[in-house]
């Protein structure tokens, strides 16, 4: 129960932060710059996906020490395959350790990864940015802002794991 409790808080204060960081980062594109709230939207979405996936690549390959890494599945590895992964590389490690750090992970992929930045990049300020550009008649706005955000949302994702695991393999 304790542990659930404290994952649930760490969503909370990860998504109230990123929210804020939504909203200013928007509003500094939009306002500020002057670009057009799908462009300042599509920008954060695709920056987002690069920091979720640079996050996710660090997070396992630091904190997964139960041999089970998803890392291993992802042709992103091949940086890694020197990496010790336990239990191959450390037999010794105490299962109290393995559990500390199982519990680290959880924890900042709560804080981080479900918290902030699933605040911060909104799929459905996305979709209700695309329903209003097709009732007001912007077609090519809308496609724009569907395609780019997506295209470029999965290209940022899989760099950022790309980047996640190469400053793994460097530690």
């Amino acid at each position: 129960m304790m542990r659930t409790l404290s994952l649930l808080v760490c969503i909370a204060v990860g998504g109230g932060f990123g929210a804020l960081s939504r909203e200013g980062s928007m509003t500094l594109m939009h306002e500020c710059i002057g670009l057009p709230v799908f462009i300042a939207l599509g920008i954060v979405n695709v920056l987002g996906s690069l920091v979720i996936g640079i996050i996710f690549g660090r997070l396992e390959g630091t904190l997964r020490r139960d041999g089970g890494s998803r890392l291993r599945k992802l042709p992103h590895s091949q940086t890694l395959k020197d990496r010790p992964w336990w239990p191959d590389g450390d037999e010794t490690i105490a299962a109290v350790d393995l559990f500390q750090f199982n519990q680290a992970l959880q924890i900042a992929a709560a804080l981080f990864i479900t918290g902030f930045l699933g605040a911060y990049t909104t799929f459905s300020a996305f979709s209700l940015l695309t329903v209003q550009l097709l009732q007001a008649g912007q077609i090519i706005e809308a496609l724009i802002s569907v395609v780019g955000s997506v295209t470029l949302g999965l290209a940022a994702a899989w760099a950022g794991v790309h980047i996640g695991c190469r400053l793994v393999s460097r530690a």
